[in-house]
């Protein structure tokens, strides 16, 4: 499927030489930098697994491997961005670097969505595009954003075939442009989706391998991640080189804070009713925060028989969710849950002090829970609001090949 690098080619790719890369749309950021070394295209990355500091603190790491592998910042000669969509902080954090190095060096940015990467990987992937037979397709690009949503995105590819451009041969045969502007839907609106054809539901990078590709280009690389990806995705396609403040962040959804007044009237953090509708969404929170936790039929069964259920919503987004049973005068806590990329941000707290609240308010005079001795964060947080552990269930939560005791533990309600 793919060629070598034509001659005329490989030379004008070497004038424009090195390029860096930076990319931060999730929890962690990544850099890469592409340069000519023998003769040969190389990249060298490097993964930064916090992103705390900001800036400040990924200039530091570009500025050292710039001089390992290049010499010096001041050699790079442009910039490759992905604008998004992801991480909110991310995002804005690496749009301001590249602005600021480019305008500070005076040199060019090329910039794609990773809408347009993904497809990208799919149709140039070691398993990529030999089944696909017609000259024209929309992918519909489908990325997990916050709890029950995705960033959603179609991507128009086109088969060039063996078409000549400024007379050079295409390695790559697709061109590949993001169709109109991506939005956001919600897990019921996308439920469907998995089982149609060209969509990449939630793609992930070792999904796809390019060792094919990377060996027909004769390119070293370390490792795939995401500025790889970019730096790979502006050899083959050769996106326009833009001026920096032509440069923009995709910011898919519309909305990423409240005013002032919004937050007077819909705060920021509150408690709602569950309902079964809600079921879908605390599945997929449990799953993801526990190893056994509730089923789909728990959730059903615990909103039939009207359990006290509620759902901890942080602007606008479920967060988190607590089902108890009242037994005479007392409270049997059966699920208490924060979302697995929500936790140790005093979420929990927050929940917990505001269900004592509304027990004191219903003349509930103690609370009674269970957990695993091993949840050394949940038991913490009990202990700090002064539960105390009063028992032992033997082999009481499923575990791997065995069984796990679990902690009784209970606070008086005073009234």
């Amino acid at each position: 499927m793919y060629v070598m690098l034509e001659i005329n080619e490989k030379k004008n790719v070497f004038d424009t030489l090195p390029w860096l890369s930076i990319e931060s749309v999730g929890k962690s950021a990544s850099l890469a930098i592409v340069f000519k070394k023998n003769n040969h295209l190389q990249i060298t990355t490097e993964q930064v697994e916090s992103r705390e500091g900001g800036k400040d603190s990924l200039l530091p790491i570009i500025e050292k491997v710039a001089e390992s592998s290049v010499g010096s910042i001041q050699r790079i000669s442009n910039f490759v961005l992905i604008n998004g969509p992801g991480s909110f902080t991310g995002i804005r954090i690496v749009n301001s670097l590249i602005h600021g190095l480019a305008f500070g060096l005076n040199r060019y940015v090329a910039s794609m969505s990773l809408f347009e990467l993904f497809a990208f990987a799919w149709l140039a992937s070691d398993r990529g595009v030999e089944r696909i037979k017609s000259e024209k397709l929309v992918l519909n690009v489908a990325l997990k954003a916050r709890l029950g949503e995705y960033f959603c995105g179609l991507v128009e590819c086109k088969n060039l075939g063996g078409t000549k451009i400024n007379g050079v041969r295409q390695i790559f045969p697709w061109q590949i442009d993001l169709k109109e502007m991506p939005n956001v839907k919600t897990s019921a609106e996308i439920s469907t989706w998995r089982s149609q054809e060209n969509i990449l539901f939630c793609p992930r990078l070792p999904d796809f391998s390019f060792a094919e590709l990377l060996k027909e280009l004769n390119l070293g690389v370390d490792r795939i991640s995401f500025s790889v990806l970019a730096i790979l995705y502006q050899l083959i396609m050769k996106r326009n080189w833009l001026n920096p403040q032509e440069i923009y962040p995709l910011y898919v959804k519309n909305k990423v804070a409240q005013s002032s007044i919004e937050r007077k009237f819909d705060p920021p953090l509150n408690l709602r009713d569950l309902t079964v509708r809600d079921v879908p969404l605390l599945k997929q929170i449990e799953e993801e925060a526990y190893d056994f936790g509730w089923s789909k039929g728990n959730f059903v069964d615990a909103l039939n028989e009207n359990y006290f259920a509620k759902a901890l919503i942080n602007n606008s987004v479920m967060v988190g969710y607590y089902f108890w049973q009242k037994v005479i005068d007392e409270c049997h806590l059966l699920n208490f849950t924060i979302a697995k990329d929500r936790q140790r941000r005093g979420l929990g707290s927050w929940m917990l002090s505001q269900l004592l609240v509304s027990l004191r308010a219903k003349s509930i005079t103690a609370i009674y829970l269970e957990v695993r001795p091993t949840n050394d964060t949940a038991i913490s947080l009990y202990s700090k609001f002064g539960f105390s552990i009063i028992g032992r269930r033997k082999n009481y939560y499923p575990k791997k090949e065995s069984r796990e005791d679990a902690l009784v533990m209970k606070r008086t309600i005073l009234t």
